[in-house]
């Protein structure tokens, strides 16, 4: 999944505020990056991905928490 699509999920799940702090950018910066108007976005993308993960999978009545290479160290496959 995109850093664009995840940035999406997270704002629809939480709010633009919410995901700001967990960012430690502005609610201006998010709100941009999220109607596609920030100038050169990609640090932000970088970040959505470091914090959020680069893959977002949802399993019926199972909570992700971890990332892909989390779990990938977690089974010792790195």
């Amino acid at each position: 999944m995109d850093a664009l699509k995840i940035l999406r999920q997270q704002i629809k799940e939480k709010s633009i505020g919410k995901v700001a702090k967990e960012m430690s950018v502005s609610k201006a910066t998010v709100s941009l990056v999220n109607r596609e108007k920030y100038p050169n976005p990609y640090k932000i993308y970088t970040k959505v991905k470091e914090i959020y993960g680069d893959v977002q999978t949802e399993i019926i009545g199972v909570e992700n928490t971890k990332t892909i290479d989390e779990l990938g160290k977690e089974l010792g496959c790195t």
